[in-house]
């Protein structure tokens, strides 16, 4: 026969491993400082390279403006500029990526805890289970 108070739990943390489990698997391997700093480090080379990208979209469209400012004296005040922007580019990308990455850390970490709960709920239905095999 089965055993409904078994298999309400059971039904959950298999959705769990279908739906959210292998996105919720860092938080089980990592710390939060490392999950985040992982995260960060990943986003400041898809920050560096989305820049990158920017500027070589900036310089097919406007090459004749940048020719230009090359060929003064500008040089300097434009690599300032070029460095200031990557500057503040990266500043507000790698916020973003920390505020997004530790709220899904934070999220993932309350599924696991509701999937682990719902193990011990298992395990102690096992229990019971056992000692009223063993008393008759």
């Amino acid at each position: 026969m089965i055993n409904e108070e078994r298999l309400k739990p059971m039904i959950k943390m298999a959705m769990f491993d279908k739906n959210e489990g292998k996105t919720c698997k860092p938080m089980i391997q990592y710390a939060k400082s490392d999950y985040i700093s992982l995260q960060l480090l990943r986003g400041f080379v898809a920050g560096t390279v989305a820049f990158a990208l920017l500027c070589g979209m900036w310089v097919m469209y406007d090459t004749e403006r940048l020719f230009t400012m090359l060929k003064g004296a500008y040089i300097k005040d434009f690599l300032i500029t070029v460095l200031l922007l990557y500057g503040i580019f990266m500043a507000a990308y790698l916020t973003i990526t920390y505020l997004v990455y530790r709220m899904r850390y934070m999220e993932g970490r309350k599924k696991v805890k509701t999937y682990y709960k719902n193990l011990k709920d298992i395990n102690k239905v096992y229990e019971r289970e056992e000692k009223l095999k063993s008393m008759n």
